[in-house]
């Protein structure tokens, strides 16, 4: 080989593994290409047996570069020492192709042999910072000696060696590639399983005291039957194995559950609304059943279309997502969506989704481009798990995922972490650029704040699965190095008139737009009168029939407490008792629809069953005892579907501002007693009463 091909083999070899270097002249700094140019030179005189100046070119070059090189060692092409202070090379080492050595690695012998003393290093072997290699054996190809390692004796092919003295660990046989230079995060396989052993026998100490515990309380307060039910076993449809589960969550009596957000640049549409209710309606049945629910969901309140919507308004983009989350909140207390324990906004945790990002970096799963960080979908071996797609079908089938003209993907399927800025655009500071992270990112980050790093739901709209949720369990399992969530949960598609909804269409209909014709709650028992997992159709004729639905439930209610109001008797009758624990049965149907992977259209037939009881076993004789138990049971089960049928009377302000008048009469009388009648009066109908002395303000609650 002429002395310019060797020059440009190693510019190409130190060019490829060290992403510090620049330019090609900056290879004639580096002490590894003068080292190793030194020993070429050297090594030549010694076959010629040219000894002393051998050895004085080769002293030269060591007293220069810190690495010392016997010139009767053979080496192969593609040696690569990082950073090479201290590195010693001995006289009868052989050293293969693509050998990377780092600072203080010393490849010697132990002074006690004649011959062949110094180690075999096989091709594409790594050999990690201040590692000893001491000995006439071989290290197999494809090995990695961890940093600090001493090793003593044999290595076989394709594995990596740690600790002192150097301990084997086979990695499945799987080749290591030759660019892979990760000299730190190797495995220590007894150090990890003496740590899983310690963990598997602390959380069985933990468990067998709370068996005791529980077994001692049961003995001591046996469970009521009517209680029981409480805890039969629910089945939960999980996208990820596609087939019903039954539910065990991560904690005894706790559900920790994310629920993705939508996007706050306009009114809500109703296809936002059925994951809203759905998912809502999974949370009261879970506390119903008695679990304590910690429920998350977001509001994305940086992206592309809020941008959009502020150029066009002229305004910020913190103003139209400030705007558009009070709207949406205003819509979802209409369709009596109860409150998350935490709505977080992506723009309020920008600093932990860039420490995720970092971490995926430093873990190899991320890289940088000019400002742009990508996640490597390859990187991640389960990336398609949830969706079932495979990586290559996706590369060849879905072309809209392809890379464009503009982006440095290292693989067309490569996703952003973090873009930089636009002008124009709102943006924070991170360590590649001034910018903003990518979509996925945010739930990973904000699941993980506010539920931990595993959860046990995590669910959305069936169009999340691919790309949003399949991105999320990579970023977020590749990060924690866990399972991310234990089911999967995701609602079908809503269409209009049997048509996908759409602006295009001219069918596209906000719930701000449903308010104007029907009471919100007409609108939430339409969503839960199909399966959540079934295709849903809105139209007219459906809504109507809901409103139906509705109002027979609504009107049992208020017939029951217009007899309650009537009523002769208090007490509760034999006959009655009997009637009452004839209940049980709809109880037992509702649960039954509920457990079964929350079959809302089950739960509602079951609840008019109740009604049609309801309306045949009650009349003008019947106790209020009994009718306010029927009543307490009503909105019980349609309280857990976020049903309202005890519905407060409105009072007009005519009437408030006579009983005010009536009020103030019955205090001049010193009737103190109907004064302070009237004003519980008012406060049980949500009128609040303040005594100035300009006279009496009222207000409602």
């Amino acid at each position: 080989m002429g002395i310019i091909s060797y020059v440009n083999e190693e510019i190409q070899v130190i060019r490829e593994r060290d992403p510090a270097i620049k330019s090609n002249m900056e290879v004639f700094l580096y002490s590894s290409f003068k080292a190793i140019l030194h020993y070429r030179i050297a090594h030549k005189l010694y076959l010629k047996k040219h000894y002393f100046l051998a050895r004085w070119v080769s002293q030269r070059a060591a007293r220069k570069t810190g690495i010392e090189i016997h010139p009767g060692a053979t080496i192969g092409k593609g040696l690569f020492i990082d950073h090479g202070s201290g590195v010693i090379i001995g006289e009868t080492a052989e050293l293969g192709d693509n050998i990377t050595l780092y600072q203080g690695v010393t490849l010697g012998g132990t002074g006690k042999e004649q011959g062949k003393r110094h180690p075999t290093l096989e091709d594409n072997v790594m050999v990690s910072a201040g590692a000893k290699v001491l000995g006439s054996f071989t290290i197999g190809e494809n090995s990695k000696i961890g940093a600090g390692s001493v090793v003593l004796k044999e290595v076989p092919p394709n594995c990596t060696v740690v600790g002192v003295p150097g301990r084997v660990v086979k990695m499945n046989d799987e080749k290591i590639p030759r660019l892979d230079m990760d000299q730190v995060h190797l495995p220590d396989p007894i150090e990890n399983d003496i740590r899983a052993l310690q963990e598997d026998n602390l959380r069985m100490h933990r468990q067998i005291q709370e068996m005791e515990k529980c077994m001692q309380c049961l003995k001591e307060n046996p469970i009521p039957e009517e209680k029981r039910r409480k805890y039969q076993k629910m089945k939960i449809f999980n996208t990820m194995t596609k087939k019903k589960e039954e539910f065990v969550p991560l904690e005894e009596g706790k559900v920790k559950m994310y629920v993705c957000g939508p996007t706050v640049y306009n009114f809500i549409h109703i296809g936002n609304a059925r994951p809203m209710i759905v998912f809502d309606t999974v949370r009261r049945y879970f506390e119903y059943k008695g679990y304590d629910v910690n429920y998350v969901s977001n509001f994305t309140d940086v992206d592309d279309k809020i941008i959009k919507k502020a150029i066009e308004e002229g305004v910020t983009a913190d103003e139209i997502s400030k705007r558009y989350i009070a709207e949406c909140k205003k819509d979802m207390d209409g369709m009596n969506i109860k409150p998350a324990t935490k709505n977080p906004l992506a723009t309020e945790e920008i600093c932990g989704m860039v420490d995720m990002i970092q971490t995926l970096i430093d873990k190899g799963f991320a890289y940088e481009k000019n400002g742009t960080v990508y996640y490597s979908t390859r990187k991640f071996k389960d990336y398609g798990k949830l969706s079932h797609k495979n990586l290559d079908d996706l590369r060849s089938g879905e072309r809209s995922l392809l890379v464009s003209g503009e982006d440095e993907k290292e693989d067309p399927l490569d996703f952003v972490l973090w873009k930089p800025k636009k002008e124009g655009e709102p943006a924070w500071e991170s360590p590649w650029s001034e910018g903003r992270p990518g979509w996925h990112i945010e739930c990973s980050e904000m699941s993980k704040k506010y539920l931990g790093e595993q959860i046990d739901i995590h669910a959305g709209g069936e169009d999340l699965v691919f790309p949003h949720h399949e991105n999320e369990i990579a970023q977020s399992e590749a990060a924690n190095g866990k399972e991310f969530a234990r089911y999967w949960m995701h609602n079908a598609f809503l269409n209009i008139d049997n048509r996908k909804m759409s602006k295009s269409l001219g069918n596209f209909r906000t719930v701000r737009e449903i308010s104007e014709q029907y009471d919100l709650q007409v609108l939430r028992f339409f969503m839960l009168s199909a399966h959540y997992r079934s295709p849903l159709n809105f139209s007219a004729d459906l809504m109507e029939a809901s409103k139906n639905g509705l109002e027979r439930i609504v009107n049992a209610a208020d017939n029951l407490k217009f007899l309650m109001g009537n009523a002769k008797a208090e007490a509760i009758t034999d006959a009655e008792a009997e009637n009452f624990a004839k209940t049980e049965e709809f109880v037992a149907g509702f649960e039954k629809a509920m457990d079964d992977d929350f079959n809302t259209a089950d739960a509602v037939a079951a609840i008019f069953d109740l009604v049609k009881y309801i309306n045949t076993t009650t009349d003008a004789e019947s106790s209020k005892e009994y009718l306010q138990k029927l009543f307490d049971l009503l909105v019980k089960l349609t309280g857990v579907l976020g049903l309202i049928v005890d519905k407060k009377e409105e009072i007009l302000d005519e009437d408030i501002e006579k009983l005010i008048e009536e009020r103030q009469a019955a205090r001049k009388a010193k009737d103190f007693a109907r004064a302070d009648a009237i004003r519980d009066e008012l406060l049980e109908k949500g009128i609040i009463l303040k005594d100035t002395r300009e006279g009496v303000q009222w207000k409602r609650a």
